[in-house]
């Protein structure tokens, strides 16, 4: 491999100069920007993603060294403090966080790593359909709004799951993972529920929230008045942090959009960001 002037060999997981230089990039370099994003878009990089990310870094780099370094240096320092965070503070932090970041790069479309990583984004995000097909459902369901209330009627979930906690002898402790649901109903009601589960070592942390509240759905936006909400904290290890209190009342705006997933109807809420919610059980 070519890189700034020399020929440099990579040994198989070894932390070999990609461009030489006094703004150097190494393989470190890459593999932490891409554990950054994705633990930000909540999604895992294919070998051939990762290889795109190493190329086009590699460009940034022979095109402006001091300038990609200094990118990469804010964003990793960025990212040591969010490590240090809680569990609950990085969901926050990245609930704040990436939507406002896909926004920019969708704003630096024809940049070649902008592309990239909004590709990556929408394809961990689109229910299973690439990001070319979620853009083509989500034009044709732009020229037909949704309708009134009656649409979306019943319960809707999003779920994800993840890895599972065992004691030295095997017994099972927990897993992580999260599960959001919206229950409407006929009378305009509405009913949300979202709960998450964080394993760190023989420790459990659980986030909890309930709301009701009252739905308007007009053409494709949806109003939804909500009334004080329930929060709550449980953490097995640090029993003196738990709380429950009151959330204040607030009105939030969705734009609604229907996408057809493997042959299942999904509801796609987007305000900040976009979640599709698959019909419940």
């Amino acid at each position: 491999m070519i890189c700034g002037g020399t020929y440099t060999t990579l040994a198989q997981g070894g932390d070999g100069v990609l461009v030489a230089g006094k703004q150097a990039l190494r393989q470190s370099d890459v593999d932490r920007l891409i554990e950054f994003y994705e633990w930000a878009f909540q999604a895992k990089f294919t070998a051939q993603q990762r290889e795109q990310m190493r190329e086009s870094m590699e460009r940034e780099f022979r095109s402006d060294a001091a300038q990609a370094r200094a990118g990469i240096d804010d964003v990793l320092g960025s990212y040591a403090k969010v490590k240090s965070l809680s569990p609950e503070e990085k969901e926050a932090k990245r609930a704040k966080f990436t939507p406002a970041f896909v926004e920019n790069l969708r704003k630096a479309a024809g940049d070649p790593t902008s592309d990239l990583l909004v590709s990556i984004y929408d394809d961990a995000h689109s229910g299973g359909q690439s990001s070319e097909e979620s853009t083509a459902a989500a034009g044709e369901s732009a020229a037909a709004p949704v309708g009134n209330l009656s649409g979306i009627i019943g319960d809707w979930v999003w779920g994800h799951s993840g890895s599972s906690t065992y004691t030295n002898g095997g017994a099972y402790m927990g897993s992580n993972g999260s599960r959001f649901t919206y229950k409407f109903l006929a009378n305009g009601s509405v009913e949300y529920t979202g709960i998450m589960n964080v394993m760190t070592g023989g420790c459990r942390m659980q986030v909890f929230s309930t709301k009701k509240g009252r739905a308007n759905l007009s053409g494709d936006t949806l109003s939804i008045a909500w009334a004080p909400a329930d929060f709550s904290r449980d953490d097995s290890c640090s029993p003196s942090k738990n709380y429950k209190k009151k959330l204040p009342a607030e009105t939030e705006t969705f734009k609604v959009r229907f996408q057809d997933s493997y042959g299942q109807k999904q509801l796609c809420l987007t305000g900040k960001d976009e979640t599709c919610f698959s019909p419940g059980s």
